[in-house]
């Protein structure tokens, strides 16, 4: 019997084959579970939200009172009189209530920022670490990624570590005036507030970062004055060529005392690596 005009039809299909970005987000993945599952095996000599705790149990009347020991101890307050106000709200919660509202916090942050990837930033051992300490360096990394949105989530890097707020040249850099407006704009309105309700807090605060600048830095990483320059020209980089995805890096560059929860900021770089890159600001903005 002839064959011609009738369609062959394979006894069995191909099997479909893994492309090779899906193979290196595979393998990506896994290296990040068995590298937080090492990491497991050294947490217990730090008790879950070492971080936290210290803001649940901060108390307004010298929020820094152990922040002019060392600039590198977990569990010590440092952030603005703005975060100490928010967090005294908070403490009268049982301390399990609070470790577990925080987490939500965190996790539905993700979920915002990253969408489908969520499950590789939640692995990420940077995300992974400060979902355990309780830390406000996976917030700030999604504060980064939502100010491309919102500008004025700049303020939150503003208000707790300071320097990483030097992100926000991106809008310079491309000549985004109204969001660099907005952004520091929400900052000033914040602490105008804060500081009306109040202003000694603010001249503690000043006192502290004073005491903190005269503490030496960590040898594991060069002095902030090093690093700033690069992350101005990180920040410039990533504008000019519209790589979102660097900013956070730029900003954890810029982070005053990093340590290893730090690099839960990366985890706005792992959200944000998979979006198209913007355009230069030569051609999409007057």
């Amino acid at each position: 019997m002839s064959a011609v005009g009738h369609e062959v039809t394979p006894l069995r299909a191909a099997a479909p084959t893994m492309g090779r970005g899906q193979f290196w987000a595979a393998a990506a993945l896994l290296l990040a579970v068995v590298f937080d599952v090492w990491l497991s095996t050294i947490m217990p000599q730090w008790q879950p939200g070492t971080d936290l705790l210290a803001a649940w149990k901060v108390d307004l009347a010298n929020p820094w009172s152990g922040a002019a020991a060392s600039l590198t101890g977990a569990g010590i307050f440092r952030h603005s009189p703005v975060i100490a106000q928010v967090a005294s709200l908070f403490g009268g919660l049982p301390w399990v209530a609070a470790q577990l509202g925080f987490l939500a916090l965190q996790l539905v942050a993700i979920v915002l920022v990253a969408g489908r990837r969520w499950p590789y930033v939640v692995l990420f051992p940077g995300v992974f670490w400060n979902l355990y300490f309780g830390n406000v360096d996976l917030l700030i990394g999604a504060a980064v990624c939502a100010g491309f949105r919102y500008p004025g989530a700049w303020a939150f890097l503003f208000l707790t570590k300071i320097t990483p707020g030097i992100g926000v040249l991106w809008f310079v850099f491309r000549r985004e005036w109204r969001n660099l407006l907005i952004a520091l704009g929400t900052t000033a309105v914040i602490v105008g507030v804060s500081f009306a309700l109040a202003p000694g807090l603010w001249f503690q605060w000043i006192d502290a970062l004073r005491e903190m600048s005269a503490l030496p830095q960590s040898v594991f990483y060069p002095p902030l004055a090093a690093r700033l320059p690069v992350a101005i020209v990180l920040v410039w980089f990533a504008a000019r060529t519209g790589r979102r995805w660097l900013l956070p890096v730029a900003c954890l560059v810029a982070v005053p005392n990093p340590w290893f929860v730090t690099f839960a900021m990366l985890g706005g770089s792992v959200a944000l690596y998979s979006q198209p890159r913007q355009k230069s600001p030569a051609t999409d903005v007057r």
